[in-house]
């Protein structure tokens, strides 16, 4: 269940996404942020799992039509955690995708997000 908090400290804390990998990239359900009217933006994606490899896109068109890749692909070990940060987002969408690491060895994952500013 993806869990958005608004805080009177002005920001919005996304938590709750959790999805398992696939053989190749698949967007984290409930992991897209309109950042529109927000400065900053950070993701932590935590594997519970089996490794995985992931990404983060971006588009100023919430249906991602012209997306590109903001951080190139990383692996993250099992029980490890991986972070993604920018202090002035220039894209007003993102989200994240994960594959497994090792084809047919599926990871679990967890992200957690926050907007600031």
């Amino acid at each position: 269940m993806t869990v958005i908090v608004r805080g009177q400290g002005r920001y919005e804390l996304l938590h709750g996404c959790a999805q398992a990998s696939t053989n190749s990239y698949v967007v984290v359900t409930g992991s897209a942020f309109d950042t529109s009217g927000w400065r900053s933006i950070g993701y932590t994606i935590s594997v519970l799992t089996n490794s995985i490899m992931w990404q983060v896109w971006a588009d100023n068109d919430p249906a991602f039509g012209t997306e590109v890749v903001v951080q190139a692909e990383a692996t993250v070990a099992a029980n490890a955690n991986g972070t993604y940060s920018i202090d002035t987002a220039p894209y007003t969408n993102y989200r994240i995708k994960i594959k497994s690491a090792v084809t047919d060895t599926h990871g679990s994952v967890s992200v957690t997000g926050l907007m600031t500013g």
